[in-house]
């Protein structure tokens, strides 16, 4: 086997075609143009989320430490949306013009782009030094073996730079960070605030419309219950326990009752962030990078820190981890440049010029914890990435299926309370279905309906 090309499997062109008629957007891309388009010999990356532009930046201190690349013209694409970049992606591999470097999520197990990833060779980033080097999480996510010969051989089928767990950002003038160290503690201050104040809605939590980051929040309620790593788990006691607890912050006769703003919001297309930046809601949950989001409603920045998302008890459930991980297309004509950006994105000096770039990132690298915990958010916030992160709480991937429908469809349930335990039970049925079409190809003419 040449380990220079370990390949994870050989999609055929008909299954690229099917990609794309699933995902069927093809010509309507939202892609944000940092370089320019596809063009010649130019190396083209592909991100999500993160500025097009800033991307730039660490590529230019890529080639910097690397001159023979000094004339190559990178490109990058930049999207904000995983259902553009799904069928951006299909429909640009289809063609023969995709991405030389693309990202996946760590929270869609098995990517219908799965067969599209060149494994990186083990001699040239090793997953034994990969080990020592990051949290276990991530090799236990982006570690493979194929058998060669008799020997089974390792290598990672990509490189994560940071990731990002959930936190509550609140109004200090109301809430310190001691009170929410738990979710007992959550629900005894929502109590508090709402005997003082009985007009008040103390958190922005409890439907899917009007709740930024709704999705990932109620799969941190999932993977509150023990055992709980994939959609599948969601079953029986648990779905029970973790949704019910979730839409209780909704509930117009409860505490909280977030959802007697629900038709307001829907009809001015807001949402809790426009509530929390005008003080009629004391809390919202979401990850680093939301502070951008927060930045531009113009909450003062005096009054605003965060507190990682509580468990019911220590030691109980795991904390969602979310990322995005760099892969080589197979197809690329510039493995050797893509394989040495991404040697120069697991140093310490690339990730740590990546965490730089983008700071509301925690690090995967162990080495650079210590100092990135301490590191502001944002420039203008006196929060820092450490307020995101409890040392004690285990981090956990949270397999969605396909991630672009688990994200749509949910929060038609988040969004109707009163029937939810039958709405999952379908939807539950219905992401599996579609997950074994649409990336294992199999009983492709049932229905999922």
């Amino acid at each position: 086997m040449n380990k220079n090309k370990i390949i994870l499997s050989i999609i055929g062109i008909s299954l690229l075609l099917f990609v794309v008629w699933i995902f069927s957007i093809l010509n309507n891309d939202k892609g944000e143009t940092g370089k320019g388009s596809s063009t010649g010999n130019d190396f083209l990356v592909w991100i999500m989320n993160d500025s097009a532009s800033n991307m730039g930046d660490v590529m230019t201190d890529f080639k910097a430490l690397n001159p023979k690349y000094k004339n190559t013209q990178i490109k990058i694409e930049s999207f904000s949306s995983y259902e553009d970049y799904y069928s951006a992606l299909a429909s640009a591999i289809s063609k023969g013009k995709g991405p030389d470097l693309f990202v996946l999520n760590n929270n869609e197990k098995t990517s219908i782009f799965q067969d599209q990833v060149l494994g990186i060779n083990p001699e040239l980033i090793s997953p034994i030094d990969f080990r020592k080097k990051y949290k276990g999480v991530f090799s236990d996510d982006l570690i493979m073996s194929v058998l060669d010969g008799e020997k089974q051989v390792e290598f990672l089928i990509g490189v994560p730079i940071g990731y990002e767990t959930l936190g509550i950002y609140f109004n200090r003038r109301y809430i310190k960070a001691s009170e929410l160290t738990s979710l007992s503690g959550l629900n005894s201050i929502i109590s508090k605030l709402k005997d003082k104040k009985p007009n008040l809605i103390p958190i922005g939590l409890g439907n899917g419309s009007t709740v930024y980051n709704a999705a990932d929040i109620v799969t941190q309620f999932f993977m509150l219950e023990n055992g709980v790593s994939k959609l599948a788990d969601v079953t029986g006691p648990k779905l029970k326990q973790s949704l019910a607890s979730y839409l209780l912050y909704g509930d117009i006769s409860g505490n909280n009752a977030y959802n007697s703003r629900y038709s307001d919001l829907i009809a001015l297309g807001k949402n809790n962030l426009d509530l929390f930046s005008q003080s009629e809601t004391y809390m919202v949950v979401g990850y680093p990078r939301m502070i951008q989001e927060i930045h531009k409603k113009g909450f003062g920045k005096n009054f605003l820190l965060a507190s990682p998302f509580p468990h019911y008890y220590s030691g109980d459930g795991a904390t969602l981890l979310n990322y995005n991980y760099f892969v080589i297309n197979k197809d690329s004509s510039n493995i050797d440049l893509a394989t040495t950006v991404l040697q120069f994105l697991s140093t310490d000096s690339g990730v740590g010029t990546y965490l730089d770039t983008f700071p509301y990132y925690l690090p995967a690298l162990l080495s650079l914890e210590s100092d990135k915990l301490g590191e502001k958010i944002h420039p203008e916030f006196n929060m820092v990435l450490g307020d995101f992160y409890e040392p004690s709480y285990e981090l956990k991937s949270f397999d969605k299926g396909v991630k672009n429908l688990y994200d749509r469809e949910i929060l038609s349930i988040l969004d109707n309370p009163s029937n939810y335990k039958e709405l999952f039970d379908s939807f539950r049925s219905r992401i599996t279905c579609k997950t074994t079409k649409f990336v294992h190809l199999e009983n492709l003419s049932s229905s999922c309906e």
